[in-house]
């Protein structure tokens, strides 16, 4: 019986390291759970909704939920609910609704961040939630100072040359665009002024007097925050290059390897 046993030991012990093994292993691949809050004026939202969330998730698993609403009132009512956020790993703002003035509602969703919760920030959402708000006498308007950066207005719609800024380009967020890519098309947003932004690249178009700050990284309160300004065509949102760009943005702003 002795001889029977210790076989009978060995594959019970081989059978648990097999189970840890595979459950350690599906915990790692476990998707992401994320949101993408989109929609407004000016974009392709539509399309862009899917091109997003389909491209990154071919690079990062990721459980969507898509929030996709061109009416501003009705979004910040479904903005506005208590707890919205919370299911979610992060958060991807690709929107455009810069006519929002209401102070105590954009503080509520930076403050979403502040506590925590990772976000994505593209294109018009620099534009958005802050420029009907006065500046205040002391301190900064809390929708700039979740994204780092304060932009108004934009150049014309001509192709991007990205540049990376010396010193950063291993960045996880950047190490695989390559220096100098230039976008199929593009619209260049004026960035006035960075705040708390670590500034990953800056892009020309020709026409912008100096280069402007069009990737970068911000440390909100307790969360990591992505931030570029690429991204009004669907033309440049589509390249392997910009959905790599933002597959490194998900890994980071989660702190994923």
């Amino acid at each position: 019986m002795i001889h029977n046993l210790l076989p009978m030991k060995k594959l019970l012990q081989i059978l648990i390291t097999f189970t840890f093994f595979f459950g350690t292993l599906s915990a790692a691949e476990k998707p992401l759970k994320g949101i993408l809050i989109t929609g407004g004026c000016c974009h392709d939202y539509a399309k862009q909704k899917n091109i997003i969330s389909e491209g990154i998730s071919k690079r990062v698993p990721v459980k969507w939920e898509i929030y996709f609403e061109m009416n501003q009132q009705k979004s910040k009512e479904y903005l506005s609910k208590k707890g919205w956020a919370d299911p979610y790993d992060f958060v991807v703002w690709n929107h455009c609704f810069a006519h929002e003035a209401d102070t105590d509602f954009i503080g509520s969703l930076a403050a979403i961040h502040k506590e925590g919760k990772p976000a994505l920030a593209l294109h018009c959402a620099m534009h958005s939630y802050h420029w009907k708000v006065a500046q205040p006498k002391d301190g900064e308007k809390v929708w700039p100072a979740f994204l780092g950066v304060s932009s108004r207005g934009h150049g014309p719609k001509r192709q991007i040359k990205v540049t990376k800024v010396k010193g950063k380009e291993d960045h996880p967020v950047i190490k695989d665009l390559p220096d100098g890519w230039t976008t199929p098309e593009g619209e260049l947003y004026n960035v006035q002024r960075v705040l708390t932004a670590e500034v990953l690249a800056h892009g020309e178009n020709g026409v912008a007097k100096e280069p402007q700050a069009c990737i970068w990284v911000n440390q909100y309160g307790k969360a990591r925050i992505f931030g570029t300004t690429i991204g009004h065509h669907n033309s440049t949102m589509s390249t392997k290059e910009y959905l790599d760009l933002l597959g490194n943005a998900v890994k980071w702003v989660n702190k994923l390897k």
